[in-house]
């Protein structure tokens, strides 16, 4: 599948649907596999979430600059 978005999207929108579905497999795994919740993919998800979250806050944080810079240029 991942092989399917870099061909047909990009790479960089690969890794983000990569990245978005990280926790979840845990999730599913305890759900369906009766599997037990422990630290280390406590921790792992909870690091995964941060890193999407940080690169999404970082896109909204060039795209306000980038705007502000072209409302600045066009006064």
């Amino acid at each position: 599948g991942v092989v399917g978005l870099i061909f047909l999207v990009s790479s960089l929108f690969s890794n983000v649907i990569s990245t978005l579905a990280l926790p979840v497999v845990p999730i599913l795994s305890v759900g369906f596999f009766h599997d037990k919740m422990d630290s280390l993919k406590i921790i792992s998800m909870l690091l995964s979430i941060w890193g999407f979250v940080s690169y999404i806050f970082g896109g909204y944080v060039d795209s306000k600059s980038s705007s502000t810079k072209n409302a600045s240029r066009e006064d």
